[in-house]
């Protein structure tokens, strides 16, 4: 099995995958450049509309073919030999097909990049051979119609270059594009301008088994990242052109090796190829120096609006912190930034502190539209990544500037919105939404009191924002003190679990929250409630539903059990999430709608990472207690960091035992 190229030669199953370099992201298509299939890309931190939506950017990848202008290639099933690869490696897709054409058969070699190493250059290389002389074409257009919020400020066409800039309607973002048509054999051509478009309209009088090859460059900027978008895309492009495709693959090539050369190899194939699909998967979504931490499908669609929710400073952030700690930081800035926004949404609400938003977007303000706005436990999550942040790398400078101020402010957030007990002398928070949300989907409640999920990293916020005001030389209220030691945590004292919450009557559950308590959060608890509350949830998930943050939790908590035949076993669930044929990941079994979720592609990471190898961040060190699975015998991690050093780690089975051994790389 190639654990490096994701391969199909059939047409169905298909389920995209996306190409993308933190800046840009646009859906795989069937035939190699979305010219038939509405292919759709976004560009990181462009949004629109009063609820801040994730900005469709105007059509660009789509190459359509005919022949003897009446006969334009759309119906893929007149084809054959028919070969799509995602290469990982190379961050490329390679489509070859043969169109059984009116005019003969005419075969397709397409090669399409988005480039990291220049995050506003995307490249095609688009070769036909015909076996026949014929007179074919193909266009190259940008496109903006359909789009209703977009308007279009300018478009245009000029020999080989077609342009176009939009405005969004609200934020006011301009978004300009450019694409460029290079081509050794000299093809007549046209240029059409619409009321939303520009395309350049390319025939070739084409002899048969000659091949033709035509690349194309398209550049992007928003006023985000640039003063004048147009005239830097019209100036990018001619310097994509001076540069050339092959220099511009290198350099593109050049900067995966670079992702890659911080692999985890698996002696498993399968794994292995899985492992790669999510590294590959996360890191397109996300590039060093921006702040606009990652979606839940990153930049490969606008589910959820694109917006951002726990998702990334809970699941993504610890996947990625150890192996990419510059692409971390781009979630726990994004809350740097927003910081007066959670700031003025508590005050507005009659709070103190900062209140994160359970759904933000670029201005970090509150954009739900449904009833999970008291989903609160975002706060905490918020909080704990800026922790877990400061102990991995130790960066003294942001834990000063911000992770210290978002804690210290989400405490006070937490002590102002608790409520103390008189009668049972203890200290609530009263309703809210807990990361279960069946608990309103399925059950009917419009919130609970006492999530105990919420209450913990309530308690675990206000714990370490005490930790970092001693740490700061600065007072804090004796409250909080008071506050951490009596919060209320649901249990039940016949069985010694913890419950879900006040009045959980043992109903199935979307997903793990108590669980969540074990991993990620690493709450104390007594090894006996621990093993407790393993044993009764884990058989809790709605197994209709089938969601995939269950065997992200579930695993590691096995993991962190010493339940090695458990954590195999449910580590086994993962095979009905992955999808044909790039391996991505389905957020939940009952339907497919939700694909290349990013949330639980770190959760397959974060099995291998804090499960199998055992790794656990804490104050004082990186702990190591690998529990590798049945199917696994050894795990290289070429290089995590730590704290300014960096390190290769080896986990294997030795002499019956589980092993590891921790090299430093100068």
């Amino acid at each position: 099995m190639d654990t490096w190229k994701l391969k199909t030669d059939t047409l169905e199953p298909y389920y995209f995958s996306y190409l993308g370099n933190g800046y840009l992201g646009i859906q795989t298509s069937k035939d190699g450049t979305g010219a038939y299939f509405g292919t759709r890309s976004f560009i990181a931190g462009v949004y629109d509309g009063e609820y801040e939506r994730i900005v469709e950017i105007p059509k660009w990848s789509g190459i359509p073919f005919f022949v003897s202008d009446k006969h334009p290639f759309s119906d893929l099933n007149k084809i054959k030999n028919y070969e799509q690869i995602l290469d990982l490696k190379k961050a490329v897709l390679l489509t070859k097909y043969t169109w059984l054409s009116p005019r003969g058969s005419i075969d397709f070699d397409i090669v399409f990049f988005v480039s990291r190493a220049d995050p506003h250059v995307a490249a095609i290389s688009y070769a036909f051979t015909p076996r026949q002389n014929i007179k074919a074409g193909l266009e190259i257009f940008l496109n903006a119609s359909g789009l209703e919020n977009l308007r279009v400020v300018e478009r245009g066409a000029e020999e080989d270059t077609v342009w176009l800039e939009v405005e969004t309607s609200l934020s006011k973002i301009r978004i300009a594009e450019a694409s460029k048509v290079v081509c050794k054999s000299k093809p007549s051509v046209e240029e059409v301008i619409e009321e939303k478009s520009s395309r350049l309209k390319l025939v070739f009088e084409a002899e048969e088994n000659k091949s033709y090859c035509v690349r194309k460059y398209t550049v992007f900027y928003t006023t985000l990242d640039s003063e004048n978008p147009l005239e830097d895309a019209l100036r990018k492009i001619e310097e994509c052109e001076a540069k050339g495709y092959e220099k511009l693959f290198s350099d593109h090539c050049r900067e995966w090796e670079k992702i890659w050369g911080r692999d985890i190899e698996v002696d498993d194939p399968i794994v292995q190829r899985r492992v790669r699909a999510c590294i590959y998967h996360l890191v397109s979504s996300v590039r060093e120096g921006q702040d606009y931490s990652i979606p839940p499908m990153g930049l490969s669609n606008d589910g959820w609006g694109g917006h951002i929710f726990w998702d990334a400073d809970f699941f993504m952030f610890p996947a990625l912190i150890l192996l990419f700690p510059e692409l971390a930081k781009s979630i726990v800035a994004y809350r740097c930034r927003t910081l007066e926004a959670a700031k003025e949404h508590a005050k507005k609400h009659g709070y103190e502190g900062a209140w994160y938003g359970w759904q933000t977007a670029s201005s970090g303000k509150e954009v739900s539209r449904g009833g999970y706005s008291d989903e609160i436990h975002i706060v905490g999550d918020v909080a704990w990544a800026q922790w877990i942040y400061y102990l991995a790398t130790g960066d003294e400078e942001y834990f000063r500037k911000c992770a210290a101020p978002i804690i210290i402010e989400t405490a006070k957030f937490w002590a102002s919105r608790v409520t103390y007990n008189l009668e049972k002398g203890r200290y609530e928070i009263l309703k809210v939404v807990p990361p279960d949300e069946s608990v309103c989907e399925k059950w009917g409640k419009e919130t609970v009191d006492n999530s105990a999920f919420t209450n913990a990293i309530a308690q675990w916020n206000i714990k370490t924002a005490i930790k970092v005001c001693e740490k700061l030389g600065v007072k804090y209220p004796r409250k909080w003190t008071e506050i951490a030691e009596k919060m209320y945590i649901p249990f039940d004292e016949e069985k010694k679990i913890i419950l879900e919450y006040d009045g959980y009557n043992g109903h199935s559950i979307k997903q793990p929250d108590i669980l969540e308590m074990i991993f990620p959060l690493d709450y104390p608890m007594p090894r006996e409630v621990t093993e407790n509350n393993f044993k009764y949830y884990i058989n809790k998930p709605d197994k209709e539903l089938g969601h995939s943050f269950c065997p992200t939790i579930h695993v590691v908590a096995a993991c962190r059990l010493g339940k090695r035949k458990e954590a195999s076993e449910l580590f086994k669930e993962w095979d009905s999430f992955f999808l044909p044929p790039f391996e991505v990941i389905r957020e939940i079994l009952y339907h497919d709608k939700g694909i290349v979720f990013l949330t639980s592609t770190a959760g397959y990471l974060m099995n291998i990472i804090y499960g199998f190898a055992g790794i656990k961040i804490t104050e004082k060190r990186l702990e190591i207690k690998p529990l590798l699975p049945e199917n696994i015998s050894r795990i290289v991690f070429k290089k995590i960091f730590f704290r300014g050093k960096t390190y290769r780690l080896i986990v294997e089975k030795k002499g019956g035992r589980d092993v590891y051994e921790l090299q430093e790389l100068k």
